[in-house]
């Protein structure tokens, strides 16, 4: 399991359940998996905050899309979990592609990407976070066509006319933890591009994130495109193609000749100096389960929920259920972080 230590311990806000969450192991269905039994051996004490993340539901405007159906499943497993979640985190590509940045379209158009989706969150029970990725800017084009909205901020305030996001980035405190759901799709002026396959912070949020970790509060930071890091960048589909936010430090031979070589995204100065109170951050983009470190605090991209390449599940045939999703669980007495389901399933492999 991956844990982090809190930095040092703090009040814990009331009302939070006592008991962590518990994956049964063994079980056919994650129905089974979310609920806690009382023979699983559960010791844990003191309060904790349980929480999921999801990622690339890749919804369509379809109804009958895979990818809408997938996520309607996955949204009936979170709701059944007991304990309940206390919040579920959703790191971008909530939608395949859009067709307008207008809000005034989807008033007088309702069988978009985004009325489908604004359905399948109306349905989930936990208070959602949702951090926006790459194909959240892409303009209706289908297949390969897709191609950014080349108005970003258009499409962000759209986002939170429709979906209630505070901002294209934000933060949220949620039982003495800051929830940092962060925007991969900032240009930064010294690179020269705009993010598409990679992905940049921008100089306006990396200064935001510097002052907002300044307060020493235990932080979890979740996002889209993953850190290049070494199992980021060589398993998975990203072995092949530049795919996360460029590090120079890495020297990976695919950046070699594009204009992603020799090329640091200033996010990562700002997270190492900070790394001590980060209890761990969560991408996408990747489509795969992948784990690794930075500077000590634990990195994990998540499998997509409407586009699986490891096509992971629980159970056989037709108790079969997919598990694309991490289930943590921070206890705030003692000061770890875990994920619960890790054994369900396999990180940085290139064939499950």
């Amino acid at each position: 399991m991956t844990r982090r230590p809190l930095p040092h311990r703090r009040e814990v806000l009331r009302g939070l359940g006592a008991a962590s969450l518990v994956l049964c192991p063994g079980a056919l269905s994650l129905l089974a998996a979310c609920r806690k039994g009382d023979d699983t051996g559960d010791t844990s004490a003191g309060a904790s905050l349980r929480f999921a993340v999801i990622t690339d539901a890749h919804v369509k405007a379809d109804p009958d899309s895979i990818n809408n159906q997938t996520l309607l499943t996955t949204i009936a497993i979170l709701n059944a979990c007991d304990p309940p979640l206390d919040l579920v985190l959703l790191t971008g590509d909530l939608m395949d592609e859009l067709p307008s940045d207008d809000p005034a379209y989807y008033d007088t158009h309702a069988d978009t990407a985004l009325h489908r989706f604004e359905a399948a969150l109306a349905g989930l029970t936990a208070p959602a976070l949702l951090a926006l990725g790459n194909h959240d800017y892409f303009l209706a084009g289908g297949g390969l066509e897709n191609a950014l909205t080349d108005d970003l901020p258009a499409r962000e305030a759209l986002f939170q006319a429709r979906l209630g996001l505070p901002g294209a980035w934000y933060r949220a405190d949620v039982g003495g933890i800051a929830f940092y759901a962060l925007n991969t799709m900032q240009p930064h002026p010294d690179a020269g591009w705009l993010p598409d396959s990679c992905g940049s912070f921008g100089p306006e949020q990396v200064a935001w994130l510097e002052q907002q970790l300044s307060d020493g509060v235990p932080a979890v930071l979740f996002f889209h495109h993953p850190l290049a890091l070494d199992n980021a960048v060589t398993h998975g589909i990203s072995r092949v193609i530049p795919f996360e936010v460029p590090r120079a430090e890495g020297g990976y031979e695919k950046y070699e000749g594009t204009e992603y070589e020799g090329w640091t995204d200033p996010i990562y100065a700002v997270l190492e100096r900070f790394a001590g109170q980060i209890l761990a951050a969560f991408a996408g983009h990747g489509h795969w389960f992948i784990q690794d470190t930075l500077a000590g605090f634990p990195v994990l991209e998540t499998d997509s929920v409407g586009n699986s390449y490891q096509r992971t599940e629980v159970g056989e045939g037709d108790d079969a259920q997919p598990m694309r999703y991490h289930l943590v669980s921070i206890d705030l007495t003692a000061g770890t972080l875990t994920v619960a389901n890790e054994a369900l399933f396999t990180y940085n492999a290139d064939s499950v």
